[in-house]
């Protein structure tokens, strides 16, 4: 005799969740000859006044960045036109792996830049939109008051810069004094990734 399942239980990708005779499928699960199958690891929720059975998954699905998407990453190459972002951090989701964004000098900022090294430098930390995705390619915006660098390194020192005024319009490093210009997000420092 079978066992029933029961809400709460633990399924497995594969298993026999119970037929179609008894419940309607729902997210999370298969049908193959009437028989009912968990589509993940997750666990049975059975909504008996409807007879519908849902498996909500143990883990979400992947983290990938998408049109829309805020994310964050590294500076890791510059050309004068455009820069190449190693994406971290997708919405509030840190990445196991990363995955590479574009940003184009034409999508820094609304006000003209002439190079790409006047709005970032490789190491800067930054946070922008996704606007595009061709062929697994993210490309970027850091048009926006909380998109830009939110950390930067000096160029000479390496040390952390801080912004020169409360306005931000530039950063200084308080090692060496050197001065540099950013496209700077209106949270630079605050540690808000």
């Amino acid at each position: 005799m079978a066992e029933i399942k029961r809400s709460g239980q633990f399924v497995v990708p594969g298993e026999k969740i119970g037929v179609i005779e008894e419940f309607i499928p729902d997210s999370g699960t298969y049908v193959e000859n009437g028989v009912i199958y968990s589509k993940s690891v997750g666990h049975i929720l059975i909504d008996s006044s409807n007879r519908k059975v849902i498996v909500y998954p143990l883990t979400r699905g992947p983290c990938v960045p998408h049109v829309g998407s805020v994310v964050v990453g590294h500076v890791f190459s510059t050309q004068s036109a455009m820069a190449f972002i190693r994406i971290v951090k997708v919405g509030k989701r840190f990445l196991s792996g990363f995955f590479t964004g574009v940003l184009h000098v034409s999508d820094v900022d609304v006000k003209y830049v002439k190079d790409i090294s006047d709005a970032l430098k490789v190491g800067d930390l930054v946070r922008a939109k996704v606007i595009s995705e061709v062929n697994r390619t993210f490309h970027l915006t850091t048009r926006g008051d909380n998109l830009g660098v939110i950390l930067a390194l000096c160029s000479k020192c390496g040390e952390t810069l801080t912004l020169k005024s409360k306005r931000g319009k530039g950063l200084y490093c308080r090692v060496c004094g050197n001065t540099e210009t950013r496209k700077i997000a209106s949270d630079y420092g605050s540690g808000n990734l």
